[in-house]
């Protein structure tokens, strides 16, 4: 279900950008805390082609540093912080979690296309089209296997 007045391909494009940030976000948590340093922010925010000094990746991190303010952004902030809000996804973010429950009563480890159809065939108004379902499952599915799962698909489904 796309939010209202705008088609799911536009949230599509921006599940695929917040797929990418968080993609790169694990890549560059070296210690795999859950946190980056500035450091590592400017390496993952390269890795996607915005080269920051150092400077403007420690002012950015100054701004969204709000949960334990040490110098450090969660994927929360990191999102915050790259205006990922602003996206409209709160309606996808709905429908992901609506799907959760049959996902998890389903019992099985990876979720695909299929899966998060037959999901989503019981949510009343989901308006989620197998081909809207494979998009979902490619934006999310890192290693392009078809695939993800089913603790990275509650994770983005609870970021967004």
């Amino acid at each position: 279900m796309a939010a209202p007045g705008r088609p799911l391909t536009v949230d599509l494009d921006a599940l695929s950008y917040i797929s990418r940030l968080v993609e790169a976000f694990q890549a560059f948590d070296s210690d795999s805390d859950g946190l980056v340093t500035v450091a590592e922010l400017r390496g993952m925010l390269a890795s996607l082609g915005l080269d920051k000094s150092e400077a403007e990746a420690r002012d950015m991190v100054a701004r969204a540093d709000v949960e334990r303010r040490d110098g450090r952004l969660s994927v929360d902030e990191l999102l915050d912080v790259m205006n990922a809000g602003e996206l409209g996804l709160g309606a996808l973010g709905e429908l992901l979690q609506s799907a959760l429950p049959a996902l998890e009563a389903a019992g099985g480890a990876l979720v695909g296309a299929d899966e998060l159809a037959m999901a989503l065939g019981g949510v009343v108004g989901a308006g989620a089209s197998a081909e809207d379902c494979a998009a979902i499952v490619e934006c999310m599915d890192g290693d392009g296997d078809g695939a993800i799962t089913i603790e990275e698909f509650r994770f983005m489904a609870d970021l967004l």
